[in-house]
């Protein structure tokens, strides 16, 4: 029973530190972004949507992954006020893990409380989205 419970014990340790891991690795990619979406997660008014509070953020999670992979461009209403502009595609520059990593992160930044993404989940939105060519419009996206 002692070696169960060390097993046991071991499997969330390590599971603590990969979580760790993640969140750290989240918030190097973040950096990437920060530019625009500032370090905060508030964006720029008029200029970049904000992140926290965000509900395409939080909710179904395929829909951040698939702005990562491929950037997003035209209008798109967030928390209610309007902005009009491009998001770089960074699914050629990011990893699966890197993806997955960074996407988590803002999911769990600044109030956000949604779930973790994997990579199997990065995967197989980058599978099912592969013959796309070009940004996501807000229409495009609603429908994923």
């Amino acid at each position: 029973m002692i070696r169960l419970s060390a097993l046991v014990a071991a499997v969330a340790l390590a599971t603590v530190a990969s979580t760790a891991q993640a969140q750290k690795t989240g918030a190097e990619v973040y950096a990437t972004c920060s530019a625009c979406h500032q370090a905060n997660g508030q964006g720029l008014p008029g200029a970049f949507p904000p992140l926290a509070g965000s509900e395409w953020v939080t909710g179904k999670a395929d829909i951040p992954i698939a702005i990562v992979l491929h950037g997003l461009q035209g209008q798109i209403t967030v928390k209610g006020q309007k902005y009009n502009g491009v998001m770089a595609p960074w699914g050629t520059t990011f990893n699966d893990d890197q993806v997955a990593a960074v996407v988590t992160y803002i999911r769990s930044q600044w109030g956000n409380k949604a779930p973790a993404v994997t990579k199997a989940d990065v995967a197989r939105v980058r599978a099912a989205t592969k013959a796309r060519k070009g940004a996501f419009t807000e229409a495009e996206i609603k429908k994923l």
